[in-house]
């Protein structure tokens, strides 16, 4: 009797060590300006335009190839290696703000457009 108690014992300690305790985790909450470029980048076209050219290829049947490429105003994204990224131009100045389509700057919440510039509101 008293081994089989000295087993319960044992396993009841063994399984109370495994209880779980709950973990809390902080969440980075983004910014306002984080948010409000992820809500740009969101709604910002692509950039990508596609024309279709002719294939070289030995069969004597001329095969057809669609090729995407950055439409006017936008520049290559050099960091996107595996995949086609245009990004928009803008020749204004953009501080402050982000360049949501050619030539089209958006400002940050608390910048407003002004003479070409992001200018504080405050």
């Amino acid at each position: 009797m008293l081994k089989k108690l000295n087993c319960f014992i044992v396993l009841c300690m063994c399984v109370g060590a495994a209880v779980a305790v709950p973990q809390f985790w902080k969440l980075n909450t983004p910014s306002e300006r984080e948010l409000f470029i992820m809500d740009v980048k969101t709604t910002m076209s692509a950039g990508i335009c596609y024309k279709q050219v002719e294939a070289k290829v030995n069969d004597p049947e001329v095969r057809m190839r669609t090729v995407s490429y950055c439409c006017p105003g936008y520049n290559r994204n050099r960091l996107a290696r595996h995949s086609l990224k245009c990004d928009p131009i803008c020749n204004d100045d953009c501080d402050n703000g982000i360049c949501a389509a050619p030539d089209v700057c958006e400002c940050f919440p608390g910048y407003i457009r002004e003479n070409g510039r992001c200018a504080s509101i405050y």
